[in-house]
């Protein structure tokens, strides 16, 4: 019984990671660096250049 369940909860588990139909961002080095430091405790200016690189990254 309990090598069922455990199958039967792999299967599930398996299905659901695989079920993700989104596409797949591509972010940019510039926006994942400004991500990883939103909570960070920076300078507002030094916060609000890593924003403007994101942006900047974006456009071109």
């Amino acid at each position: 019984m309990r090598l069922i369940l455990a199958m039967l909860t792999a299967v599930f588990l398996t299905g659901c990671g695989c079920n993700s139909h989104k596409p797949q961002s591509h972010e940019t080095a510039a926006c994942m660096n400004y991500r990883s430091m939103m909570t960070a405790p920076m300078p507002p200016d030094a916060m609000q250049r890593l924003q403007e690189r994101c942006a900047a990254s974006r456009k071109g």
